[in-house]
This record gives C-alpha cells, structure tokens and sequence, in this order.
C-alpha cells in the first residue's frame, strides 16, 4: 500500500469576463487565476486490486446521498484512461468552502489526478492529464498545470504564465449562499452575454478595481448591501472570486487585512471570514 499526503490550494479569480457562448454548450472566458495559501488536506491509500474502487470520508457534509464526489471521477477516469485498477482510500479535511467560486472541487480532484499518475509511474503525459482534467471540469487544467497564476482563457485550459503577486487578502463568505457554476452561467446567458476582454495583467493590485470586473457580480446578494460595499471599498481591490459566492477583499499588508476583518467582524455578525495570502512559492 502507498500513502500519501496532500495539499489541495484553493484560488481565486482577478477579473472574469463571458466571451461568449459556444457551440458544445460551454462558455468562453477571459480571466485571471492565481493560487491562495488557503488549502484542504487530503490523505490517499492505494492499493492495485482486480476492479477500481474509491472510498472517501470528510465528504459527507457536502456530498448528497447518492451522489459523487470530484475526487472520484477524477480516480475513475484515470483508472479508465490507463487501463490500471486500484483502490484508493481517500480523506478529506476540508476549509475551502464550497460553492463559493474558490475552486475547491476542482482542486481536490487535480491532486487525485496527479498523485495517481506520479504513483503509477505517470502513464499520463502532461498533454494527458490536461486533457484528462479538462474532462473534469474548467478549473481542473489551472490546477494541474503547477502554475501559481496564469491568464485563463477558451473554457479556461488556454494558460499563461503571469507575474505572481504577494499581499494578503480576507475571503468573506455568508453561509448558506453558494452558487452553483451552472446555474450562474444560466443566468447570464439570460442577459447579453459577450463581455470584452480583460485588459492585459499587471503585479499592481491598485489598479485592479478599475481594470478587472466580474460578470457574476450581478448574482451575489451580498454587493447589493450598501454597508458592505462601503467596507469593501477600503481595501485595495474588492471582487467576486469566480462565479461567487465569495468575495475577496485584497489588503494593503498584514495589518490593514486585521483591519478589513475587524470593521466586516463588526458590521457583519453573520459574515465567514478567512485571512489568508496569495500564494507564490508552493509546488
């Protein structure tokens, strides 16, 4: 049996704008991504045996009855690319919220994807695990790619490595609200979906807020609250994280993020926050 332990880093997005709806049903987008200290642990077992097989535990919050997590799909769909069976025992300990815009899931499933492939002697080559992970979903390539911050574009597989940034930031999240990926992008194709690109990337979080909006800032209960906006506006940047429902709030340093928590802390008694960092140096 080979255990291993993993880290699975949530990210957020800097700016997101719909291109366009295209023929296969998904969307084009232009975004920035860029990975965030915040993290789960995962624990996974393996062992070869006759047929595939995946138990997980630390799901069951999250999971329905019946239904199945990332992670494994992400198992079974290496199993059947490569034609090795197994089992896997998998532990979840989860912070990064779910539904929230954070990439958690598609995290999770990335880790699963690649350390199986290193345990297995990587049958996949890089194109295949993209592949492979594109399959899972749009985040997933971002996650397996090991870049730190890149330039997402197509369904967000299309990468560019981009300067990586180190400030902290504070995630606000209200439990309860989580938004559904798509269902998010069923409601913009409600509107006039064919936003223009991002302007190009720059390191200078102080010129964020008037270069990189979100078109999912429409959905989010939480920017119609006058209060909150007033708050928000004193950090540095203030943004949607993907499809929502998190906000992140960027700080100038360690001590004005205290300051961002403390003021929300106090306006906000039913507001989840988590002060964390962007992340540069972690693969």
């Amino acid at each position: 049996m080979t255990t291993v332990e993993l880290k699975s880093y949530a990210k957020v997005n800097i700016g997101l704008r719909i291109l366009g709806r295209r023929s296969d049903g998904f969307h084009d987008i232009d975004t920035y991504f860029h990975l965030i200290a915040l993290h789960d642990d995962i624990a996974l077992s393996f062992e070869e045996a006759d047929r595939t097989g995946v138990t997980i535990s630390g799901n069951e919050a999250y999971i329905p009855p019946g239904g199945m997590d990332l992670m494994e799909k992400a198992a079974r769909l290496f199993s059947s690319m490569t034609g090795i069976r197994f089992h896997v025992d998998i532990s979840i300990i989860k912070r990064i919220p779910v539904k929230a815009g954070l990439g958690g899931g598609s995290g999770n499933a990335s880790c699963i994807l690649k350390a199986l492939n290193s345990i297995c002697g990587d049958p996949l080559s890089c194109d295949g695990l993209m592949k492979a992970s594109l399959c899972l979903g749009s985040d997933v390539p971002f996650f397996t790619s090991g870049l730190v911050a890149a330039h997402g574009m197509g369904r967000g597989e299309i990468l560019e490595e981009i300067e990586a940034v180190d400030l902290p930031l504070v995630l606000v999240h209200r439990p309860g609200e989580a938004v559904s990926t798509k269902e998010a992008f069923m409601k913009a194709d409600e509107g006039d979906v064919g936003s223009l690109p991002l302007p190009p990337w720059t390191h200078d979080a102080s010129k964020w807020q008037d270069l990189y909006p979100n078109d999912f800032d429409f959905i989010q209960p939480i920017l119609s609250d006058e209060g909150y906006l007033e708050c928000a506006s004193q950090a540095l940047y203030h943004s949607t994280s993907g499809s929502g429902s998190s906000q992140l709030l960027v700080a100038r340093d360690g001590r004005d993020a205290e300051r961002l928590c403390d003021l929300l802390g106090r306006r906000f008694g039913d507001l989840e926050m988590v002060s964390t960092e962007f992340a540069k140096n972690i693969h």
